[in-house]
């Protein structure tokens, strides 16, 4: 039996947290960070990564399929899936007054015997594609996009001591209201025939319980042997499903609110409560399950109770907005906030409404995670 639970995982999964460049000590995986002061980069925790072994080009969607059909100097092609805890990188750009905007770094993987004090540089092609709350930056030529563009990925040395990456290049948008985001993108380097294709799974809260709980589970994966493979998606179902079931109960609560209807203590009631205080408690029991530690000013990157405020006001401002505009537009979000708190705004079914889509949209988030991360890590004969 125990040959039979190992062989597999040699077959279909490997660490990708194991191999570690030496000079930049980062795993050889793609990295998530923004540029800081003195050309250090702020970096978002890589919880763990898998590669594929077992017929890698399988797991890649067919739009990142075809990008890659379309260099036919790729002989080797590495496929990863990476999980990312955002929060610490969150806490940062908000202390900093920056956008959710974050580069994509190559480097560790690009370089990976590269040495401490050892300098390296060369020029990739990169896209991304199939992104779930992560946006292409179109319009800078350091942005990555939906097509090939071209970008340079360095290593240097500052002050003969410390290690830097860059340009600051290969940047994408996060949605600042979505709990959970995700992206492929696509890496080829110049005069090289292999590439490396991953998804980015981002966790952007990990304080309050339901989204602590489910980053937990993200480092289940260790070395990426079956077992662990296993655990994890175990450990990822149970706290998606008692995640999901706790917004479906505060949804529940607070949409009926909004449309007259009072549930107390499990009984159904009509009257005029105040559904608007029945809201705002709803979303500050949810924070208390951050914990006394939690200090706003220390991690002022807002908990998922705010992030789900954006979302409703944001649902009830696209209403109030016509033509083109970005997601995660601070112009709707201000419609949508006048909207829902200026009772002469909106109607309170209008609430209920946009109450029920960001809610539904957060656990639609999360169902596909598990979804997902079910479907990449099947094992065969076992889950698939």
């Amino acid at each position: 039996s125990q040959t039979h639970t190992h062989t597999p995982h040699l077959t279909m999964f490997r660490s990708g947290m194991q191999q570690v460049c030496p000079g930049l000590k980062l795993p050889t995986v793609p990295h998530l960070g923004c540029l800081g002061e003195g050309s250090q980069y702020e970096l978002a925790k890589t919880c763990s990564a898998v590669r594929f072994m077992k017929e890698p080009h399988e797991k890649i969607p067919a739009s990142g399929f075809d990008l890659l059909m379309r260099r036919d100097s790729v002989m080797d092609v590495e496929v990863y899936v990476v999980m990312y805890d955002m929060q610490d990188l969150r806490d940062w750009l908000y202390r900093n007054g920056l956008p959710f905007v974050v580069n994509i770094l190559f480097q560790a993987w690009l370089f990976p015997d590269l040495l401490y004090r050892g300098e390296a540089g060369t020029t990739v092609e990169a896209a991304i594609f199939d992104m779930a709350g992560v946006f292409p930056v179109q319009d800078r030529p350091e942005g990555a996009s939906r097509s090939f563009r071209t970008f340079p990925q360095q290593v240097w040395v500052k002050d003969k001591i410390y290690m830097c990456m860059g340009p600051d290049t290969l940047q994408v948008r996060v949605d600042r209201g979505r709990l959970v985001c995700s992206f492929w993108s696509l890496c080829i380097p110049e005069g090289e025939e292999r590439a490396i294709v991953t998804k980015h799974v981002l966790l952007n809260e990990t304080h309050t319980h339901i989204s602590k709980e489910v980053g937990l589970s993200f480092h289940e994966l260790g070395d990426a042997s079956i077992s662990c493979v296993l655990q994890h998606l175990q450990k990822l179902l149970v706290s998606v499903q008692n995640g999901t079931h706790r917004l479906s109960r505060l949804m529940g609560r607070c949409e009926s609110a909004f449309e007259g209807v009072f549930v107390d203590g499990g009984s159904v009631q009509s009257g005029a409560q105040d559904a608007m205080s029945i809201w705002n408690e709803q979303l500050q029991l949810l924070d208390r399950s951050a914990g006394p530690t939690h200090q706003a000013s220390e991690c002022p990157a807002p908990l998922l109770s705010e992030m789900l405020r954006r979302r409703v006001y944001e649902e009830l401002g696209r209403k109030r907005r016509r033509g083109k505009f970005p997601s995660d537009d601070e112009d709707t979000i201000s419609l949508g906030h006048r909207a829902f708190t200026e009772p002469a705004a909106a109607k309170d079914h209008e609430r209920a409404e946009a109450i029920h889509a960001a809610l539904i949209g957060c656990i639609h988030d999360l169902e596909s995670l598990c979804e997902g991360n079910a479907e990449l890590l099947a094992v065969d004969g076992l889950t698939a």
